[in-house]
């Protein structure tokens, strides 16, 4: 009877073994596989709008000198907010790994022309009086800027680049003023200057690459332009004799934009 009870026990235990064989085995599961990490490097387009203030000094200096001519000078703030637009282009080589350098250039146009107008003032003796019919104006504006800007920046993450950038730049630059006294003694002079002049561009901004091409940023920056200029004016009328003459002044300009963008990398 034992032997016939082992036996019955060892034949179960061989079936189990058997049945366990033919079960399906479960297959391993994959590694889940990592998203690929942006790289930086390329080339890129792009555009971008914002707005621009201008600013800069404007000087009128009546001349030979004060009393003879009749009026003090009249000094003023050129200064605007406009409407700033245009196009970007350069490239970047990420390294170290969350360092990207590159070079950019850049063209923009704007319509901030800063200006001013104040009314002549008389002195007599010591005593000083308006002359509402008589009046000075001056102004400077850019017209378009151009950049040519080295970048330098740092990857807080790896599609998000804290940036600084700097550079030479360039402005088509108008410069005007005039100086009118009313009938019945009319005096009109005037002034224009259009160059393009040179200067420098500094500034920094932020970069968010998303998809596999593009990327947007938002961006300041700060230019300082060359515009010192003198002109020398007489009046234009006849009425009065070429020593009365006007003498323009305009200072250096200094821009500050705030701009956003986007850039599409090949």
């Amino acid at each position: 009877m034992r032997r016939i009870t082992l036996g019955i026990v060892a034949g179960m235990s061989i079936a189990s073994i058997a049945s366990a064989a033919d079960l399906p085995r479960k297959a391993p599961v994959a590694a889940p596989i990592a998203p690929p990490v942006y790289s930086w490097t390329g080339f890129y387009v792009g555009g971008h709008v914002g707005a621009l203030q201008t600013r800069s000094s404007g000087l009128w200096e009546p001349q030979p000198n004060i009393p003879f001519f009749g009026s003090l000078a009249i000094a003023g703030d050129l200064k605007d907010t406009g409407f700033v637009g245009g196009l970007h282009a350069g490239y970047n080589w990420q390294f170290a790994p969350s360092w990207v350098a590159g070079i950019e250039g850049d063209w923009s146009w704007t319509n901030a022309d800063g200006s001013f107008t104040q009314s002549w003032t008389r002195l007599v003796g010591s005593v000083t009086s308006p002359r509402p019919n008589a009046l000075t104006s001056m102004s400077v504006g850019p017209n378009w800027l151009a950049t040519i800007r080295g970048r330098i920046g740092y990857l807080v993450v790896p599609n998000a680049l804290l940036y600084f950038t700097g550079g030479a730049a360039w402005a088509d630059v108008d410069r005007t003023a005039s100086a009118n006294n009313e009938p019945p003694s009319t005096y009109v002079t005037s002034a224009s200057l259009s160059k393009t002049l040179s200067g420098y561009v500094v500034g920094g901004g932020l970069e968010w690459a998303f998809l596999n091409h593009w990327s947007v940023r938002a961006e300041y920056m700060y230019y300082h332009l060359n515009t010192s200029a003198v002109a020398e004016a007489t009046d234009s009328t006849g009425n009065f004799p070429p020593i009365l003459r006007s003498r323009f002044s305009w200072g250096n300009t200094d821009l500050q934009t705030v701009r956003v963008g986007g850039s599409y990398k090949f």
